[in-house]
């Protein structure tokens, strides 16, 4: 996985890659979750692009304690980019349906998850204003 922080959009980018198992999702969610709340971080983009395999076997755990920790973080939208993989989609679909501690949204690509991002900020400056 890798990390990279948009200061700009005050979001995180987490890029996953390969084949995942319950040890790396759950070492790549505890990191994810160190660095929100280490940068104050309100937005989540999780590109999930070039990963192998479905999550299913972790649904469980990410649904019971990632994104209420990531809601408790300070995480109030999160915008989930799908991998290619059939069995990633149908998992990913099933884990979104069941949260509702943030706004989440998936896409077929990066591009329309970092618009969607990007015009919720926008959304937000305008109420502000």
């Amino acid at each position: 996985m890798t990390l990279s922080l948009d200061c700009d959009n005050n979001w995180l980018y987490a890029e996953w890659q390969e084949v995942q198992t319950p040890q790396t999702v759950e070492a790549g969610c505890q990191l994810i979750l160190r660095y929100i709340q280490q940068e104050k971080c309100c937005k989540l983009l999780n590109d999930n692009t070039c990963v192998l395999g479905a999550w299913s076997v972790v649904n469980q755990w990410v649904n019971n304690r990632f994104f209420d920790n990531l809601a408790m973080a300070g995480v109030r939208k999160l915008a989930w980019v799908h991998s290619a993989n059939c069995f990633s989609r149908y998992t990913t679909d099933c884990i979104l349906q069941q949260v509702n501690s943030l706004v989440t949204a998936s896409f077929n690509d990066l591009p329309g998850a970092f618009l969607w991002l990007q015009q919720s900020q926008m959304a937000s400056y305008m109420r502000a204003s």
